[in-house]
């Protein structure tokens, strides 16, 4: 029975501490994830505006440069290779000018170029004999807008299997008119991938139509995730992101991650097919979700409050429990004498209504605190016989004390012949009130009054107790008489 108390307990807040972990982790997990997916779309454009942003400062700057001194003199040396050296020297300048990590970037510009008024290239950096000459009218889609319009432009540029962000600006003469350009490009490498995410909070990706062009994950992610989107059921979505049309967040499982992702064109790529994914891990940003694993701390600790609890609330009830089966045991056995005594606020009164039926069964009045016996209708009676030096006075409670004879009698009676008189009276008794009396042999009667005279004898320090029979009404009873 404790064990079942016990696992009852148990049972119950195990079940209604899993089930609330499982409801709270489940409904935080999807919310999380549903808000990664709503959010990850705003992500993909505010990389986007930070793009434009980026592609604008670096137009202005070069703007700034190509209206420099050393920049415009290039345009007015007389001889190709007084022209070419000017060149090469005001393209050196612009990339340590830009290489400054004060400018923004952590890294110098992949090319610096001097362009004449055809398109055609006159110097750029590193090298001077390298591209000289090659024409990039056809290549850079701004220089057109550049030489008709002037001013300066940002875009994307595909050269030498390297993509870039460059910066075009307008190189005009003394008189305003243009002469030529200066185009600044800056690699989208890992790096600068890298530096965008941490400023965005999801990993960067640039991609062409060919595959990944540079990341901020790792090696294996980024292999895994070259695979998704250029396979099935990414693909059809990749390649309509490189034409313009963004994609819807998309998920994927890379390297036993869950992943949530958004594929775009990069702004102002004209005549050229180059994008970004913003990707997210999920689990990454599901981790307030581990916030329900409390509740299982809490249900743990709960559950060895309810045992401990349970334990000792176990014991407090069926300790008392075994003891009223022992003693009642006892009294089936044959102990008359014995009587219950749990006194637990539980159990107590169980315990007197028992002892008040076993006392009805066996004809036996039980007492009150004073020492009266107590009728089983509810009532109380008492015989007492004491007497100076010895002798035998009787007295009824509620009264004042007085002689007895019939108790005087009782005491003078042998044992052997008193409990056969007794036993043959209250038979007799309980023949003439019409109850059946086979179920009450002599020898068991006997040993129980002789048990409830032994106790009685031991409670009131008397010299005796005997009992005489006496109906009342259909009711037969033993009354105890003490002789002191």
């Amino acid at each position: 029975m404790r064990l079942k108390l016990i696992a009852g307990n148990i049972v119950i807040v195990l079940l209604v501490g899993l089930g609330s972990y499982l409801v709270v982790r489940t409904q935080l997990r999807s919310e999380l994830v549903r808000e990664l997916k709503d959010g990850i779309g705003d992500d993909s454009e505010l990389f986007g505006r930070s793009w434009r942003a980026d592609g604008a400062r670096l137009a202005e700057r070069v703007a700034r440069r190509a209206s420099s001194k050393s920049v415009q003199t290039v345009f007015t040396a007389s001889g190709e290779s007084n022209r070419r050296r000017r060149a090469y020297d005001a393209v050196q300048g612009v990339s340590k000018w830009f290489g400054d990590p004060a400018r923004g970037r952590n890294e110098p510009p992949h090319i610096v170029a001097v362009i004449d008024e055809t398109g055609r290239v006159i110097a750029r950096d590193t090298d001077p004999n390298r591209m000289v000459g090659e024409p990039l009218l056809g290549q850079v889609p701004v220089l057109r807008g550049i030489f008709k319009r002037g001013g300066s432009r940002y875009g994307v540029w595909r050269y030498d299997n390297k993509l870039l962000q460059i910066g075009v600006a307008a190189v005009r003469n003394e008189d305003g008119g243009i002469v030529g350009a200066l185009l600044v490009g800056y690699d989208l490498s890992n790096g600068y991938a890298k530096q965008e995410a941490r400023l965005l909070g999801h990993d960067l990706l640039f991609i062409t139509p060919e595959g990944i062009y540079s990341t901020s994950t790792a090696v294996d992610v980024r292999d895994a995730l070259e695979k998704a989107l250029y396979a099935k059921p990414l693909d059809d979505q990749t390649a309509a992101a490189l034409q313009g049309k963004p994609t819807l967040p998309w998920s994927a499982d890379l390297r036993g991650a869950r992943y949530v992702g958004t594929t775009t064109a990069l702004p102002m790529a004209q005549g050229v097919q180059a994008g970004y994914v913003v990707l997210a891990r999920q689990d990454k940003h599901t981790q307030l979700a581990s916030l329900a694993d409390m509740i299982l701390w809490l249900t743990l600790l709960g559950l060895l409050g309810v045992a401990i609890y349970g334990y000792i609330i176990a014991n407090n009830i069926m300790e008392p429990i075994e003891q009223m089966e022992d003693d009642l045991l006892a009294v089936i056995n044959g102990r008359g004498d014995v009587r219950l005594e749990v006194e637990t606020q539980e159990l107590g009164g169980l315990s007197y209504r028992i002892n008040q039926l076993i006392n009805m069964f066996t004809g036996v009045a039980e007492e009150d605190d004073e020492g009266r016996a107590v009728t089983s209708s509810g009532g109380w009676e008492a015989v007492s016989i004491t007497g100076p030096g010895g002798s035998t006075r009787a007295s009824v409670a509620g009264s004042e004390e007085s002689n007895d004879p019939e108790a005087e009698a009782l005491a003078a009676i042998p044992e052997g012949q008193y409990y056969a008189r007794l036993y043959a009276e209250y038979v007799a008794a309980k023949q003439a009130v019409g109850e059946d009396v086979s179920n009450v042999p002599e020898a068991r009667f006997i040993e129980r009054i002789r048990g409830n005279a032994e106790h009685l004898v031991a409670k009131h320090g008397a010299k005796m107790v005997r009992f005489r029979v006496e109906t009342i009404g259909d009711q037969v009873n033993l009354k105890p008489v003490v002789i002191h």
